[in-house]
């Protein structure tokens, strides 16, 4: 049961994800003193000390490798938000926590009264339950969305005949925003939808948008054109040309939230009823072959088709983590083949690669109004309210009064389930992270010494969904945000770079000056660290990585950027420093083949010795 495989549906968001990244990112650049800033390389170590000892000792390859193949065994089932496996998992770990000490940190408990006690009330005597102190557990309730089904209808008036045609989503178009919802107006074609103030261009001027839905190019005019102006300026080309996707997602768990960008923000600030998007390049038959790759493939271990509707979850009342990473847009927004902005674009007498032309041509401005285009939405689905939870811990602090602030250790529990018989153990993603949080709870707990201030333990669930478990305890949290300190993120730490993973960065990162440096990075010990820029997180990956012994990248996002798809950036939304630790990308993500076999158990207990250590130091200044 191995890799490539992606359900039709999720490959066909994901292609559109990555159009949208491509205008969001930009290019790394740094400076030779940068790189060797962000730069540790530590291969022979010191004797830690005293002080972190027995907790530091306690980590080893062995035990963090024993408990991730429990983890993400066959019995758990791939861990699945709301699922029996998951709740297997989160008992296993429940118990871990209460051998070791490790107090619970969830809900507050109430006594289960039973038949005697409830007879007594009714007859007026007897009191209800009294609180039996926290649970280990933050329950809530979660909206799982399925049968999504959206129908997109074109009407073109002309005189007095009336063209309609409608559009199927996963057929004819693909949607990242399958809510149940309808909606209708007119149509307005914006080109390219720019407004980038510093060369002049502004293609939404005298536009009125609000309620409208807007027809746009993605990316800018002239991608191959030298005389465009989005190519004078270095800064311009890579802001709407990036280079390629890869390095774009790359570059996501080395830069923050706080540097995106997202050409159609200013769009959605006029407040449109929809935007349809087509690509600047390509062909329809790029849009079909994405959406039915595969239906007509015979199944196989390599490559297991498996037919099941699509689902998400949100959070009840919440805003859509997909409207977030697609910019905060309100409106929803549709990836539209030539054949739809044609239809829509007919009574102007061109067709979209016309006025694309028209543009490219006079590289001015074409925006309009589109006489007699009409355009409705239609999206339904079958909703139902499912039982979900993070588990939650704490050891509490020594201090009389730091003990009353908080420093939490977190990573996702939740991996993608079961789908028909095909398991997703998810060894990497993200038991590895969970085996650290367990770890460093352990080693808190057998360590003589503990920090001052409380540290708080946090296994998420619904990451996968959305970072639903993270978003939900930042909002509802079981201990004080405003007193919350610092928090520590895991999310795959225990497969070691191949060489062709380190030759990308290596080349991202070989500016003129540091070549022999570049070099010195040892693949099977190297790891990425995002450390918030002026929180005291990177002078302690600094210090306590000469304990440890790994080649460190630490990226220094500003205060509130977060970035990179993982609980990090629930904590970053809410102000809070944190640190959060990845090791390398692989082919088996998110297929089955991500087993606890092909984990470093030298790696993973490394990494969350650093963890540990970090926490420590952090949580005791």
């Amino acid at each position: 049961m191995k890799k490539k495989f992606l359900p039709v549906m999720m490959l066909a968001l994901v292609l559109l994800t990555y159009s949208w990244l491509q205008a969001q990112m930009p290019t790394l650049e740094k400076k030779p003193e940068e790189v060797k800033r962000a730069l540790s390389l530590v291969s022979e170590t010191q004797p830690v000390l005293e002080k972190y000892k027995v907790g530091f000792d306690s980590i080893t390859p062995a035990d963090t490798l024993n408990m991730l193949g429990y983890i993400s065994s066959d019995w758990m089932e791939g861990r699945d938000t709301g699922s029996h496996g998951f709740g297997v998992a989160a008992d296993y770990v429940v118990s871990m926590f209460k051998m070791w000490g490790v107090r619970p940190g969830g809900d507050e408990a109430r006594m289960n009264m039973n038949i005697d006690m409830f007879r007594a009330m009714a007859r007026g005597g007897g009191r209800p339950g009294q609180p039996a102190g926290r649970s280990y557990f933050q329950e809530f309730t979660l909206k799982e969305i399925s049968d999504s089904k959206t129908l997109l209808t074109i009407e073109v008036t002309r005189g007095s005949s009336l063209k309609s045609r409608t559009f199927q989503g996963g057929i004819d178009f693909m949607s990242l925003f399958p809510a149940e919802e309808r909606m209708e107006g007119p149509v307005v074609f914006a080109g390219y939808g720019i407004k980038e103030p510093s060369i002049g261009w502004d293609e939404l001027k005298g536009l009125n948008l609000k309620d409208k839905v807007v027809v746009v190019i993605s990316e800018a005019p002239g991608k191959d054109d030298p005389k465009s102006p989005f190519n004078q300026k270095k800064e311009l080309k890579d802001k709407y040309f990036p280079e390629d996707q890869g390095r774009q997602m790359m570059l996501m768990r080395m830069r923050g939230r706080g540097q995106r960008f997202n050409k159609l923000d200013e769009i959605y600030k006029q407040q449109p009823a929809a935007v349809l998007i087509v690509q600047n390049r390509g062909k329809d038959s790029d849009i079909y072959n994405s959406l039915g790759a595969d239906q007509n493939a015979l199944p196989s271990d390599d490559k297991p088709i498996i037919d099941m509707p699509r689902k998400r979850l949100v959070i009840p009342g919440a805003k859509d983590m997909m409207s977030e990473m697609m910019g905060g847009a309100s409106a929803p927004t549709v990836n539209i083949t030539r054949e739809m902005a044609n239809l829509l674009l007919e009574n102007t007498g061109k067709t979209i690669d016309g006025w694309k032309k028209a543009i490219e041509t006079t590289y001015k401005p074409a925006s309009k109004d589109i006489p007699g285009a009409r355009v409705s939405i239609n999206s339904t689905a079958t909703s139902q309210l499912i039982k979900a939870k993070n588990i939650i811990a704490y050891i509490e602090g020594t201090d009389p009064k730091l003990k009353d602030e908080y420093f939490v250790v977190g990573a996702h529990f939740d991996h993608v389930g079961r789908w028909q018989d095909y398991i997703f153990n998810g060894s990497d993603d993200n038991g590895s992270g969970s085996v650290g949080v367990m770890a460093i709870a352990r080693a808190m707990a057998l360590n003589p010494v503990k920090p001052k201030r409380t540290i708080v333990f946090c296994l998420w669930t619904g990451e996968e969904k959305g970072l639903l478990g993270s978003r939900y305890y930042v909002q509802n949290p079981t201990f004080p945000m405003d007193r919350t300190v610092g928090y520590l993120n895991y999310d795959m730490i225990s497969r070691a770079f191949d060489e062709q993973t380190m030759e990308r960065y290596q080349k991202m990162l070989g500016v003129a000056g540091v070549e022999d440096l570049i070099k010195k990075i040892r693949p099977a010990y190297f790891a990425t660290v995002n450390a918030t820029k002026d929180s005291g997180f990177y002078e302690i990956q600094q210090e306590m990585n000469k304990y440890v012994g790994l080649d460190l990248y630490i990226n220094e996002p500003e205060l509130g950027a977060g970035g990179g798809g993982s609980d990090h950036s629930s904590f970053a939304a809410v102000k809070k420093p944190y640190v959060y630790y990845m090791t390398s990308m692989h082919p088996d993500y998110h297929q089955p083949s991500d087993s606890v076999d092909k984990a470093s158990g030298d790696l993973l207990s490394r990494v969350i010795r650093l963890g540990y250590l970090t926490v420590f130091a952090f949580a005791d200044k």
